[in-house]
């Protein structure tokens, strides 16, 4: 009677074990780096690899640049310096494109690498931002 019981308890915190790990990895995944695709939720212009924007130089033009990493995703003004254009290479999203995609709500928000540029009026690299946004 008592080892039942002993089986039955063992059981059923083992099942708890698992369930709550199963709940705090899925928070702690959420918003963080994917372990097997870190890439699994960042989109790409067409021509773009980390390795091609490693590259990138301040200084450079944007001849340069576009030769070496290829054209951006979009581009827009700098927020605080009207003069400055910055050039983005990488966005936030592609997990969520493939929910609505697929009509699925099951899919994580993951983090993303960033990768931008920022040229001058003379369009001269002079900023490089690049890194992971957990956003």
């Amino acid at each position: 009677m008592k080892r039942t019981f002993l089986k039955i308890l063992s059981v059923l915190l083992v099942s708890i074990l698992l369930i709550l790990t199963f709940l705090i990895g899925k928070i702690t995944l959420s918003e963080g780096k994917h372990l097997l695709d870190p890439y699994i939720d960042t989109y790409f212009a067409e021509d773009y690899t980390p390795e091609k924007f490693n590259l990138i130089k301040s200084g450079m033009t944007f001849d340069e640049v576009k030769m070496i990493i290829g054209a951006p995703l979009y581009k827009s003004p700098e927020s605080n310096n009207t003069t400055h254009m910055n050039y983005y290479y990488t966005a936030d999203g592609k997990l969520l494109g493939k929910a609505k995609e697929h009509e699925r709500q099951d899919y994580d928000d993951c983090a993303w690498y960033r990768s931008t540029v920022t040229f001058n009026t003379n369009n001269v690299v002079v900023e490089i931002d690049k890194g992971w946004s957990f956003d």
